[in-house]
């Protein structure tokens, strides 16, 4: 018996064995299958999201951020010459800005324009510290919050009640109403009907605003406006202590 020797190229065995194994598919669904992509602002965000959702943007301000939108800084200054603010309120010659920011530390001190563009042929500039502007962005951030909170807390307390109030809700709100009282609050009682809760009749509503409005006196607060509405539709109670 004669034994043939066949010689088959490693090239034709990768084509035959291609065609013989079956094509493998993926076991995950499509939606899987999808890249995602995370857009970031920092390497420590590159990871993915963390109870954000895939896309979602961050964006980080930084305090040069906020130098950078609260004044007209350096190469932001449009007039090739200006005048420099000197300590003693007096101002310089003209002079090329270029040679101002090259004589300044750029690391520490801004050349900042007071002058608005426009004004005049030269800008009026100041050489100012870095602390000096985050002082000034801190200042103005916190002035906003206090005129935030002072808005805040020019707004009434609200406190809901239902016509059918049960007992001892009505005690809680009634503590809630003498608490925002004493420490000077003006509130606001709404009274109304909820949905798909029982109605009460004329009787527990005029029960209800009676003893609302002896708390109010109790506690020496008087209604400040006038009350608004009647059962069953919402009646509105404002009550402040003088």
């Amino acid at each position: 018996m004669q034994r043939t020797f066949v010689s088959v190229k490693p090239l034709l065995l990768r084509q035959v064995a291609q065609c013989i194994r079956p094509q493998s598919r993926s076991l995950l669904p499509p939606s899987q299958l999808i890249s995602r992509r995370w857009f970031v602002d920092t390497p420590t965000l590159a990871a993915g999201p963390r109870g954000r959702k895939p896309g979602t943007k961050i964006k980080i301000v930084t305090i040069d951020d906020k130098i950078a939108e609260s004044f007209t800084l350096n190469e932001k200054i449009e007039t090739r010459y200006v005048q420099e603010k000197t300590p003693d309120n007096k101002l310089s010659e003209p002079k090329p800005l270029a040679q101002l920011l090259r004589d300044i530390d750029r690391s520490e001190q801004y050349v900042l324009q007071l002058s608005k563009s426009g004004d005049g042929d030269h800008a009026i500039v100041q050489v100012v510290q870095r602390k000096d502007l985050i002082q000034r962005i801190n200042s103005k951030e916190s002035a906003a919050r206090q005129s935030q909170l002072a808005q805040k807390e020019k707004k009434p307390k609200q406190i809901e009640l239902n016509w059918a109030i049960s007992g001892n809700d009505l005690q809680l709100k009634m503590k809630q109403l003498e608490e925002f009282l004493r420490k000077g609050k003006k509130v606001e009682l709404l009274l109304a009907a909820r949905k798909y809760q029982r109605k009460a009749t004329q009787q527990e509503a005029e029960e209800l605003l009676r003893t609302v409005q002896e708390k109010i006196q109790e506690l020496g607060a008087t209604e400040v406006v006038p009350m608004q509405g009647s059962f069953p539709r919402q009646t509105t109670i404002t009550a402040k202590i003088p």
